[in-house]
């Protein structure tokens, strides 16, 4: 069965390197999209629960150079598999710019589809609001990638941000960093200005292997499709439990108390708590708290009000770092900070999400 999985600008690569070690699969890349094929369902249930870096996953439909050679006349799938006479469905249309084309393509989409499963007998009905499926219609500037999600909602907005931060990311941004910064099972993390604890979250996920989504609510559209019908989820979802690590190697500090009891309420609420060890510390106290060298990975988040801390910075993560240590800056865009001569600047970058745009500085201890 073919995928589309949908991702945000700039986490492409990172995507690609995440299907192809959840899945063994390596998927083709283009701009926002990802395409690759899964058969069976437990892989695409692990992919569905346990991606980090993917925004939705849709079942293709077909992929069109343009609007009107949109059609499902060779369409590889069984539609039995997913539509019903019982289930409702609409039309989203994503990265089109007008409302009134949006709408305009929807229109046509949905008759296309009526007209294919009428030669199925399947009837289903049309409910904008609150629809058991969806199908959508994603332009990413050169195809138009259209597909049934299998989920229903964005699944980089995580469910355990209950208590979010306004300067923090979503997960797959969070998630991002943590791959930027070379963190990996086995090496110690420190997360710096920690916030809601979205990056120290995202890292411990990542090692653990513990599921992203919340397997407890059935929230997510493919519950009601005919293709899982016959399909023992709380099987699955109890042996996958049984291959997870519970190593404790993060460390997340923040100097305000609010913030460090958000981010231990956001990780008790994905079953992480436990993995990340948090402290209300002032940036100044990490010598005094940590040993030397204890360190492999640092990330830290540079706000405005930080900025002046740079020094600071540079002097704590020299001392908590090993040697080839690597400690990942995130700041503003139009922020230059000054590179300490006990550090080499492997690279820096633009990372874009949505209308904010941030810059990463990725560092070396010498």
């Amino acid at each position: 069965m073919k995928l589309f999985a949908l991702v945000n600008s700039g986490l492409e690569t990172i995507s690609a390197e995440e299907i192809k070690e959840l899945t063994k699969i390596t998927p083709l890349t283009y701009q926002n999209v990802l395409e690759f094929s899964l058969e069976d369902k437990e892989e695409i249930l692990k992919l569905i629960y346990g991606s980090q870096s993917i925004r939705k996953i849709i079942v293709s439909l077909g992929k069109f150079r343009t609007v009107d050679s949109i059609n499902f006349n060779d369409v590889d799938l069984n539609l039995k598999d997913f539509f019903s006479d019982d289930l409702s469905f609409k039309v989203e249309v994503e990265n089109v710019k007008g409302q009134e084309n949006r709408i305009s393509i929807a229109k046509m989409v949905v008759g296309k589809v009526f007209s294919k499963l009428k030669e199925l007998n399947i009837s289903p009905k049309v409910e904008l609001k609150k629809p058991d499926l969806v199908v959508d219609v994603f332009f990413n500037g050169e195809n138009y990638f259209v597909g049934i999600d299998l989920c229903g909602v964005e699944l980089d907005a995580r469910p355990y941000r209950v208590f979010p931060h306004a300067a923090s990311f979503k997960g797959d941004m969070g998630y991002f960093f943590v791959r930027k910064s070379k963190f990996k099972l086995g090496n110690n993390l420190l997360v710096g200005f920690v916030k809601d604890g979205v990056i120290a979250i995202e890292a411990a996920l990542n090692t653990s292997g513990f599921f992203v989504q919340n397997t407890k609510k059935k929230e997510f559209s493919l519950f009601k499709f005919p293709f899982f019908n016959k399909f023992d989820f709380q099987s699955f979802f109890t042996k996958t439990l049984e291959d997870k690590s519970f190593q404790k190697n993060i460390v997340a500090f923040d100097e305000s108390q609010q913030n460090i009891t958000s981010a231990r309420k956001n990780a008790q609420l994905v079953g992480v708590k436990e993995l990340i060890d948090f402290h209300k510390i002032s940036l100044d106290e990490l010598d005094v708290k940590f040993k030397e060298n204890m360190f492999d990975n640092l990330i830290f988040q540079i706000t405005t009000k930080d900025e002046d801390k740079l020094n600071e910075i540079y002097y704590q993560a020299s001392y908590v770092l090993k040697q080839k240590g690597i400690l990942l800056l995130i700041g503003r865009k139009n922020w230059k900070p000054s590179i300490s001569d006990k550090f080499k600047l492997l690279s820096e970058e633009e990372v874009h999400k949505g209308e904010s745009v941030h810059k990463i500085w990725l560092l070396e201890k010498k």
